[in-house]
């Protein structure tokens, strides 16, 4: 029997040859690349909408628990699939390579991740305002000014004067509530012509932030994680030393009642990018990056500061409502530009807490309208190469402009609509992508894809997530179509319909064009099937990745050794070095000087990798 040996620095410099920003193998395992990775990650996933989730002020909130327990079975699992594929095979494209199927589905993505797109936009413009608005002594939320008549309105002042005799105050007279609705749903002409002077700058700006390089764009995204995290540690521990109200909130936080509210399902899977275009790394990790790991840590650490934030929220609306009577608010929107802004007056140093809020925002929504901006243009850009990708960026930033005046025209009730409607066709897209990825091309090819370019073998666990996570998401597309019927107000109904009609007959008519291709070509088995040309970008690789063993490659020695390398045998004992210079060093034949060459030398147990791929 001829005995082999892995020689694991070589197989592993071969594959590394297809990263071209000379990456070291040694340096996947190390913080580096998962460092990026959670920089991009939170851009992508700190929103207005995800600001907070646990506080229970909004109607929508989730139990810390039952978030957990989401994120684990649903957004890990399929982050880990989504950004697994975009590391593999290096770009960012439709996966029409992996199965034609996913072009369809790609582009009902892009549709989603574009409205999307608009809606932190017009929320970025609306932090920008207020945050500049904050500066000032008296900012206008805090004083009432030219209204109707017949409309009674509070200062503040006046508030914190009743609040003094508890004396309870609607909100709905205060100035905050009265501000809001003057900016945001009674829209007169200063007003309008305001905030579309704003969302002008935003794109602007937009398109100078996403049009720079790359690591200039990963610093931006750095530093708004920095300061996020930051700044609400010290809010954090400002508030376990300055009011009572610390401990009663996290005891209201970890309140077990009402928990598995289906309503919030979005809440999880939104900032885990389920059915938009994902997290991209512009190529600046490794691609040997071990993705779990790395969307674990996001995982701990987006749930985290997530939870202080709403603590703080928590806190905020508690010392509100010993004075003001607040119902509970459906939208974020109308928390965080009227209940916290007025909640803020009732604290010490109040100035502090409006200037964490609106900068937090404004520094979170820059870094994630320019990753939208910026995936968006580098998929579009996969599929019309002829176009420059600043080019597409323009187009993008002067589109989203004009759309966004659309969308500030719309009334909240529309807008609710077509967020819900958002929602469901953007969980019925990522429960597509999962059944293509886990159901056509096979749990257990993507299985050995992960083995081959990352060395391990995904365990049982995700395996039978992978496969079970298309019913369970199709499961809640299925409770939120049964819910509709529970929606109020009739035009919220007919434009989440519309939104949907739309989705769904862009994939239609994709799909029917790729599956009349393919029936022409007398191949419609090819509509099942994947390219050739699907897997790294490297011809080499992927011919590796043909000829990939699993059973050799997890072969192991006679003494079930964990390490199999050139330094050590398959007992563990060292080895002389061996040099791969055909030249005998001097220290060898020293050594071997008086040895016996017609000895027959001992033979190694260790398979090795490149005598296999001769036979």
């Amino acid at each position: 029997m001829r005995h082999k040996c892995i020689d694991l620095t070589a197989s592993y410099s071969s594959s590394s040859s297809t990263d071209r920003n000379d990456f070291y193998v040694r340096s996947h395992f190390r913080w580096q690349s998962i460092k990026k990775f959670v920089y991009v990650a939170h851009a992508f996933s700190t929103t207005s909408f995800s600001f907070d989730m646990f506080s229970k002020v909004l109607a929508v909130h989730v139990h810390l628990f039952e978030y957990i327990l989401y994120a684990i079975f649903i957004g890990v699992s399929y982050m880990f699939m989504d950004f697994f594929i975009k590391q593999y095979t290096r770009r960012l494209d439709t996966n029409k390579n992996l199965n034609p199927l996913m072009k369809g589905v790609s582009f009902g993505i892009l549709l989603q991740t574009a409205f999307w797109t608009l809606l932190h936009a017009s929320d970025l413009a609306d932090s920008l305002r207020f945050f500049l608005v904050s500066m000032n002594r008296t900012p206008t939320w805090s004083r009432c000014q030219k209204i109707n008549t017949n409309v009674t309105c509070m200062s503040s002042q006046d508030v914190l004067l009743h609040c003094r005799e508890k004396v309870m105050v609607d909100i709905k007279i205060t100035s905050a509530h009265l501000n809001y609705m003057k900016l945001f749903s009674n829209i007169d002409k200063n007003s309008l012509s305001m905030r579309l002077f704003v969302i002008a700058i935003v794109w602007i700006g937009n398109f100078f932030i996403a049009t720079v390089t790359d690591n200039a764009l990963l610093m931006i995204f750095k530093f708004s994680f920095l300061w996020g995290t930051f700044s609400t540690a010290f809010i954090l521990v400002f508030l376990l030393f300055s009011t009572q109200y610390t401990s009663k909130a996290f005891y209201d936080l970890m309140d077990i009642q009402d928990v598995f509210r289906h309503n919030a399902f979005n809440l999880v899977t939104d900032p885990f990018g389920v059915g938009l275009i994902g997290v991209y790394d512009f190529g600046m990790m490794s691609p040997f990056t071990m993705v779990d790991n790395a969307v674990l840590i996001f995982a701990v650490v987006f749930i985290v500061t997530s939870f202080a934030r709403s603590l703080i929220i928590r806190v905020l609306y508690l010392m509100l409502t010993n004075c003001v009577d607040v119902n509970i608010t459906e939208s974020p929107h109308y928390l965080l530009f009227a209940i916290l802004p007025l909640s803020t007056e009732f604290m010490d140093a109040h100035k502090i807490f409006v200037l964490y809020i609106y900068s937090y925002l404004t520094a979170a929504l820059v870094a994630c309208l320019a990753m939208f901006t910026t995936i968006i243009a580098r998929l579009l850009h996969s599929e019309y190469r002829a176009v420059k990708n600043i080019y597409i960026v323009g187009l993008l930033c002067f589109l989203g402009f004009n759309l966004s005046i659309a969308v500030t025209l719309l009334t909240t009730q529309k807008i609710m609509g077509i967020m819900y409607g958002l929602n469901t066709c953007s969980l019925y897209l990522g429960g597509m992508k999962v059944a293509i990825v886990m159901w056509l091309y096979g749990v257990q090819r993507y299985s050995t894809d992960i083995h081959f370019w990352l060395g391990f073998k995904p365990t049982q666990f995700w395996k039978c997530i992978w496969v079970m996570l298309p019913i369970v998401i199709w499961t809640a597309v299925f409770n939120k179509l049964k819910d509709m019927n529970e929606l109020k107000d009739a035009s919220q109904k007919i434009v989440a319909l519309l939104w949907m009609f739309l989705t769904l007959i862009t994939v239609v008519v994709i799909q029917a064009k790729v599956i009349a291709k393919y029936i022409l070509q007398n191949n419609i088995v090819g509509v099942f099937r994947s390219n050739f040309k699907y897997g790294p970008p490297d011809i080499d690789d992927r011919k590796k990745r043909r000829n990939f063993d699993e059973i050799t490659q997890s072969r192991q020695c006679r003494h079930d050794c964990m390490i199999l390398d050139d330094k050590y045998e398959c007992n563990h004992l060292p080895l002389i070095f061996r040099s791969r210079s055909s030249l005998p060093s001097a220290e060898s034949s020293l050594t071997n000087i008086y040895e016996d060459s017609s000895k027959p030398k001992k033979t190694s147990s260790v398979l090795d990798v490149s005598v296999m791929n001769m036979n």
